[in-house]
């Protein structure tokens, strides 16, 4: 690591301050990179040079973002640059490369696919005008992983293909833009859970990174690959990973560190570790990933109602190009409006969902669909339901999947006990084997059929669920505060839950109130 103390001025020109800066950006030294660039900026501001002053905007606005500035700072820069630009009178490589880094913020940040497709497409046609290679194919790439996200999965992935031959065959001269390129490839292969596509190029894109001396990189790389790990069942190895990331990242304000404390965040949660979870979300508490994460933590604690709210500020805020991003919260805003008693609001996410999977055909969102229309199937069709969602599943090498869609089929299996009974132990049998420490999981999530607990308890519980307190359920059933308190508690013990409110949601999930 680099002192980071801010650099002084001396008498260095605009140049060695860009050094300086590029320098600084490879040892993640955060404070010498951005004061360098500001140094270079004012530096080419007074020579009068605008060119070179947007160059170094430019950089600042995307280095601004990844270093935790904040976006309104990362806008400004660019904004400057734009302005720098608008008098040349002839097409610049500055130009292209400050759409390049407009198409990175809206992909990373912004969650703009459809401004980064724009961005991404006039930088590969003035690399195209210009004959700068770098910008070609780091725009066409730019370009392929938005249409990724816009839901085109196949078209998006082929333009990725192409310009990561392109990176690896040596015709991109820049090695960090060469790096970026292939670490989209590998991004595009995760999001769109093509686990042995993502496995195949995290292999190669590390490969390169350690040939070239690319530890940021390389330390991208390696969480993507973490992640694709903890979606395949190798939950060990990605816990190592993460681990050794965050450890090598300790000091770096980078985005990439966040990543990584948002997927072991994930991965505890899995396992049912929600205490640890919990603190690692808050640690990127603006990241979207960690407050899907934090609303699933809430609903496996009972808290369905806040669970659901969060999922609705979500799908408000969200930018519907963002294709991919969307299905990822409408798959557990339809689990939390079910849980919640929101039945219509589930129906409205499964449906939207099931259009979303019809359009990007990829297994693992085909079963994603099949896992929400399963939530909120009807009582007699829910079995069938579930089954589709435990097969797609499997086939998509979704292993947690496939384990939580058992219990939740052994759950729907209410005439078929001894069918619920092996599933039940299938699923334990795999969870076991994952990982998971969540005490009593299988039994909360997995009840003996309806009979579990008694009439008069389903009509307690579903009294409890609109929000009645003891006196207003004692006074609706007519029976003593005393008898409410003994049926609660009989409940609890049944159900395995901590509270009323997980009760509920359990309840519910299970197609018992």
């Amino acid at each position: 690591m680099a002192s980071q103390e801010p650099v002084d001025e001396g008498t260095l020109d605009a140049a060695s301050f860009e050094r300086i800066a590029q320098d600084a950006w490879w040892s993640d030294d955060a404070v010498v990179c951005l004061s360098a660039r500001e140094q270079a900026y004012r530096s080419y501001r007074t020579r009068g040079d605008d060119r070179g002053a947007a160059r170094a905007a430019t950089a600042l606005g995307y280095d601004a973002a990844l270093f935790g500035e904040g976006l309104a700072v990362a806008q400004g820069w660019l904004s400057r640059a734009h302005e720098l630009l608008r008098d040349q009178r002839d097409l610049t490589p500055e130009h292209g490369w400050l759409e390049a880094r407009e198409a990175e913020l809206a992909l990373n940040v912004m969650h703009q696919p459809e401004r980064a497709f724009e961005a991404g497409t006039r930088d590969a046609e003035i690399g195209d005008e210009l004959g700068i290679a770098d910008l070609q194919f780091a725009g066409r790439a730019l370009v392929g992983l938005a249409v990724v996200r816009r839901g085109n999965v196949e078209d998006g992935l082929a333009r990725l293909n192409d310009s990561v031959a392109a990176a690896l065959a040596g015709d991109v001269a820049d090695p960090m833009w060469m790096g970026k390129i292939c670490c989209w490839l590998v991004a595009a292969c995760l999001e769109t859970q093509d686990l042995a596509r993502a496995v195949e190029w995290c292999a190669r894109v590390e490969r390169v990174c350690r040939e070239n001396d690319l530890l940021p990189l390389f330390d991208v790389c390696r969480i993507i690959y973490a992640s694709v790990q903890i979606e395949s069942g190798h939950w060990r190895e990605a816990e190592d990973e993460l681990t050794a990331a965050i450890d090598r990242m300790r000091a770096s304000r980078r985005g990439t560190r966040l990543g990584a404390v948002v997927a072991l965040g994930e991965l505890r949660r899995r396992e049912g570790r929600l205490d640890e979870a919990e603190a690692l979300f808050a640690q990127a508490e603006f990241d979207a990933r960690a407050i899907l994460g934090r609303a699933l933590i809430q609903l496996d604690r009972g808290h369905a109602g806040l669970a659901w709210d969060a999922m609705t500020a979500m799908l408000t805020r969200l930018d519907n190009t963002d294709t991919l991003v969307r299905a990822r919260i409408l798959r557990a805003a339809t689990r939390c409006a079910i849980a919640a008693g929101k039945r219509d609001q589930g129906v409205a996410a499964s449906r939207e969902l099931d259009a979303i999977a019809r359009h990007v055909g990829t297994p693992a969102l085909t079963a994603q669909a099949a896992e929400a229309a399963a939530f909120v199937a009807e009582p007699g069709e829910a079995g069938q339901a579930w089954l589709r969602a435990v097969t797609l599943f499997h086939e998509a090498g979704l292993p947690f999947d496939e384990a939580e869609a058992r219990l939740e089929l052994a759950s729907a299996l209410t005439d078929f006990p001894e069918e619920a009974r092996a599933h039940t132990r299938e699923a334990e049998r795999a969870l076991v084997a994952l990982g998971v420490v969540r005490p009593g999981r299988v039994a909360a999530v997995a009840p003996r059929g309806r009979d579990l607990i008694t009439p008069r308890e389903r009509e307690v519980l579903r009294l409890v669920a609109t929000g009645m307190t003891t006196g207003d359920v004692a006074s609706a059933l007519v029976i003593s505060e005393h008898t409410v308190h003994r049926h609660v508690a009989n409940i609890l013990t049944k159900l395995d839950a901590p509270t009323r409110a997980a009760a509920v949601s359990i309840a519910a999930r299970s197609g018992l109130i």
